[in-house]
């Protein structure tokens, strides 16, 4: 189901201005009627339902790396999890490559779209390991608006932030978690 983009209310002028009781009756029950259901599509869209059912591994998301500029990667451990209710994504990776082709700025393909907003308010906490930071002392995941993306990029003091490039080997632990555009299906 996703978020409802028009409002679309009963209006039966007729029965606004009949002289009859009964007809405004009906229009005060379509309009709550009508207004009760526009909630709960709301509500059911934004609040959703928790995907995550083990039995079906569901839950299970294979993380898969990538740099601005495309190519493969050789992965000795590629495992990730995937917890969605509306909204809400909560992603949880764990990645291991010995070699790639790939080069550029380093990001991971998300299960679900990013919501568009302006800067970057989605960050996750990352812990590399075996990774040559492009600069700076630490790496952050950033969600990116209206993409599939997840971001590496590099902080740390007196080091302006910048995005993290692509090495030939690494590590990398992160959970992100962001908010979705709509409550897709998967």
């Amino acid at each position: 189901m996703t978020l409802p983009s028009t409002i679309q209310l009963p209006l039966h002028s007729d029965f606004i201005k009949s002289e009859n009781k009964d007809d405004l009756e009906k229009y005060m029950r379509e309009l709550v009627y009508s207004l009760q259901t526009m909630y709960e599509d709301l509500a059911g869209s934004f609040n959703g339902a928790i995907r995550s059912d083990t039995e079906t591994q569901r839950n299970m998301w294979k993380p898969t790396l990538n740099g601005s500029v495309s190519g493969t990667f050789t992965y000795s451990n590629q495992t990730g999890w995937v917890f969605r209710q509306g909204l809400w994504v909560d992603v949880w990776g764990d990645v291991t490559w010995t070699a790639t082709t790939a080069t550029g700025n380093l990001f991971v393909e998300l299960p679900y779209i990013v919501a568009r907003t302006l800067n970057m308010p989605y960050v996750g906490v990352v812990q590399p390991s075996s990774l040559a930071f492009t600069g700076g002392t630490e790496v952050v995941i950033n969600g990116m608006s209206n993409t599939y993306r997840g971001e590496f990029w590099n902080t740390g003091d007196a080091f302006a932030t910048a995005n993290q490039s692509v090495t030939a080997t690494g590590r990398l632990i992160f959970h992100l978690r962001y908010l979705s555009q709509d409550d897709e299906t998967a």
